[in-house]
């Protein structure tokens, strides 16, 4: 499924990606993955952002797009959150989405045009999934263990 943004909800997702970045570098965060260029934190921010706004566009769910929101799934009211990638092979779920029990969203794309891989429980993923060679660990989900984003009930996604 692919999703447009409006140029709105782009400047949108993009100011909150942009937020984020100034956020993370006042707290000195460290990326779980170094920067490969200059700019790519930023970049990917704004680019998961826009992919958080994109999957609650096509599930029909209002959100907030938070700055400093860690321990909050990423769609408000749900148990979702969303993982932007610049590859379809580099979707991951973490050790901690599995133990704060989230449905993962994949997707890929630029900020005007997301696609939407589709779902997979977390906890699916030890199962499902093909784990990282090197730390942090996470598992890499494989294009077949995506469930298909129409498939993802109210039951399911709600906390």
């Amino acid at each position: 499924m692919k999703i447009r943004l409006t140029d709105s909800q782009i400047l949108l997702a993009k100011s909150k990606g942009e937020a984020r970045q100034r956020s993370a570098e006042r707290r000195n965060s460290k990326p779980a993955f170094a920067e490969q260029w200059a700019g790519q934190l930023l970049d990917n921010h704004r680019h998961a952002a826009c992919a958080e706004l994109a999957v609650s566009v096509a599930l029909g769910i209002d959100t907030e797009l938070g700055v400093d929101v860690f321990s909050v799934p990423d769609i408000d009211g749900t148990r979702i959150d969303v993982r932007w990638a610049r590859n379809r092979a580099y979707c991951k779920v973490t050790p901690r989405d599995i133990d704060k029990n989230r449905i993962v969203i994949g997707t890929i794309g630029e900020d005007t045009e997301i696609e939407i891989l589709g779902w997979i429980e977390a906890c699916n993923a030890p199962y499902r999934c093909k784990m990282s060679s090197h730390k942090p660990w996470c598992w890499f989900v494989d294009e077949f263990a995506w469930e298909p984003i129409e498939t993802l009930t109210e039951s399911i996604m709600k906390p």
